[in-house]
Formats: C-alpha cells, structure tokens, sequence
C-alpha cells in the first residue's frame, strides 16, 4: 500500500483557492454520482462575468453499489477534475487526513 501523495503533487496553500472547500472534504461527483474525497482545488477558466471558477481533483471511489462488479476483481478508484458547480461536499463532516490515506497502486488502484 502507498499513501496518496505518492500519487499526487502536494497541495500549494498559497495556489489554494481561500473560498474553496478544503482538502480532505468528502464530497459527492454530481455528474458521477460518487463519493469522493477533494484533494485539491485551482482556479480554472471564468465565467461569463469575469469571475474565477474553482476546480477541484478528487479521488473518486468505487462504486460499491454496482450490480456488475465482478467478484475478486479490485475496484477502481481514479482521480479526476470537476468544475465548483459539479461537486456537492458533506461540510458536516470534518476533512479527512489525507497523511492516512491509503492506496494500492501495484494493481493498478488508485
């Protein structure tokens, strides 16, 4: 098992947008319908009146619900970059020490 800065840059806190939820929130992928964790957030394009839009990268869990998950096959996590407006997070919950988490990269899970 790695620990998922061996897998990510580190986070600058002086990039990191200061209106953006923080790193280590659960979160939810609107277009994927997943649960994730931010692990990351940048400023991107802008909008229509000039303002900066935030995007964050997430590491996005399996889908433990899937009726067609293949049995003794490792699951896939995978890291990707939504827009602000496609993500929802669970700020009732505190952030997650990412320091703690654990990935399998040597079967190709991340």
């Amino acid at each position: 098992m790695n620990h998922l800065k061996d897998v990510l840059p580190p986070t600058d806190p002086e990039k990191y947008p200061a209106e953006a939820m923080p790193s280590g929130t659960l979160a939810r992928s609107n277009r994927l319908n997943r649960l994730c964790i931010i692990t990351d957030a940048f400023y991107g394009e802008t909008d229509e009146e000039g303002t900066p839009i935030i995007v964050y990268t997430l590491l996005v869990f399996p889908d433990f619900r899937s009726k067609t998950r293949v049995p003794g096959h490792s699951d896939q996590y995978y890291i990707t970059n939504e827009y602000e407006y496609e993500v929802t997070g669970y700020l009732m919950i505190g952030p997650v020490d990412m320091s703690q988490i654990k990935i399998n990269i040597e079967d190709e899970v991340y």
